[in-house]
């Protein structure tokens, strides 16, 4: 009887043990997701069509009826040539993650012309030099019907989804012109609720520019996107995308 205790006594301790070691694996193993997800990502500046395809890149796509953009890459980055034109720049991530700030680098030549009277954002003043776009995860989706009205840029963001997930919002974080808008964040009035945008920075004349946000609550993002427009406003202007990163590390102050 003595001999089965002890051996029931080391057979439970065993277990617990066995237990134990599994908690620790499985909380080891969500943290590292956790850095994973979060992790910096600086994301490529390259072009589809100069890319081989199994690598991530840019994917130009055009709207019906508007003139495009010329839209070229280089060792600099990516330049975008408005000419009273628009389209829509696309890159699908490929491991969804989790985005707690953005930073983006660039320059712009010249400015969306607003016309007198009107303001940033208006209708037919809602040209901006760069929307820089955030395709964030829910369970949105297009039905048949709503895929046949709902406006071009709509269904090309829903696009981005994969076929098992639908989309929350975009969130675009704009280079607004000095006057700025007088909203600092708004709902678009078109898309129902998709598109999101806020001011991320203002310049008054050409010049190098940093777009950067931090959010109080990660958000799952899909995709990113980039709207450089000028066909509202007539405008003829230059950006180039010199830098991108998801969850920047921040510099340590010295």
């Amino acid at each position: 009887m003595e001999k089965t205790s002890k051996v029931f006594k080391l057979w439970c301790l065993f277990i617990f043990v066995v237990i134990l070691l599994l908690s620790v694996v499985s909380a080891l193993s969500n943290s590292i997701d956790d850095k994973e997800k979060e992790k910096t990502l600086r994301i490529p500046l390259r072009l589809s069509k100069d890319s081989n395809e199994n690598k991530q890149c840019w994917k130009v796509l055009r709207f019906k009826n508007r003139k495009p953009n010329k839209v070229v890459c280089d060792e600099k980055g990516l330049h975008i040539k408005v000419q009273c034109s628009a389209n829509l720049l696309v890159y699908p991530l490929d491991v969804q993650a989790d985005v707690n700030s953005v930073v983006l680098q660039g320059a712009v030549t010249g400015l969306p012309r607003i016309p007198e009277g009107k303001k940033q954002g208006d209708k037919k003043a809602d040209d901006f030099a760069i929307r820089f776009g955030l395709v964030i995860a829910g369970k949105k989706r297009l039905n048949p019907i709503e895929k046949l009205f709902a406006p071009e840029l709509v269904r090309h963001l829903f696009g981005q989804a994969p076929k098992s997930k639908g989309i929350d919002h975009v969130l675009f974080l704009n280079l607004a012109n000095d006057p700025p808008p007088e909203w600092k964040k708004r709902t678009h009035p078109i898309g129902k609720g998709l598109l999101r945008e806020q001011v991320g920075c203002v310049r008054k004349t050409s010049g190098d520019f940093i777009i950067k946000a931090e959010f109080q609550k990660p958000y799952n993002v899909l995709a990113l996107c980039i709207i450089c427009d000028g066909d509202h406003t007539k405008s003829e202007f230059q950006v180039t995308v010199k830098d991108i990163q998801l969850n920047p590390q921040r510099r340590k102050e010295k």
